[in-house]
């Protein structure tokens, strides 16, 4: 019979924060990107650069949170960092290009593309949480080790 893999349980602050992961990435990895990437490919085709950007780096950052969700916080740091950036390089040319033109959206450009920033934050978090578990539990064994009971001096002359 195979034996069971126990894995730890989510602890309640972990599932807010991905709860929360999964809100900011609804409002600006989703809505935000998803109507940006289809303004530029179906409307102002001259920044496609800009679409490519946002949908790779969604795509990435959804990654990043299908793993939080599978409880995977070291591997999804990785994908969280690179969509990061991959993420914010497009919202800052949006940004800039709406600056020089002068054109005003509600909600500004800030509030719907860097949210994502505390996306990568949480994630951040999280992996800092697993981390601090992973070393806890590596203290704990050396430590069950060092005090294990063992011989004595004496007893061990005796058997020889």
């Amino acid at each position: 019979m195979m034996k069971k893999i126990k894995r730890p349980e989510d602890s309640k602050l972990q599932i807010i924060i991905k709860c929360l992961m999964t809100a900011v990435f609804a409002w600006s990895g989703v809505f935000w990107s998803g109507i940006t990437v289809l303004n530029f490919f179906l409307i102002n085709h001259e920044h496609k650069n800009l679409a490519t950007g946002f949908l790779i780096s969604s795509l990435i950052l959804l990654l990043c949170l299908v793993l939080c969700w599978l409880r995977l916080y070291i591997a999804q740091f990785i994908p969280c960092v690179v969509g990061l950036i991959a993420y914010l390089i497009p919202a800052r040319e949006m940004i800039d290009h709406a600056a020089e033109t002068g054109v005003l959206f509600k909600p500004t450009f800030e509030q719907r593309y860097l949210p994502i920033i505390a996306f990568a934050l949480l994630g951040l978090v999280l992996f800092a949480l697993r981390v601090m578990a992973l070393v806890s539990e590596k203290m704990k064994r050396d430590d069950e080790y060092n005090n294990r009971p063992a011989k004595s001096i004496l007893e061990k002359r005796k058997d020889d």
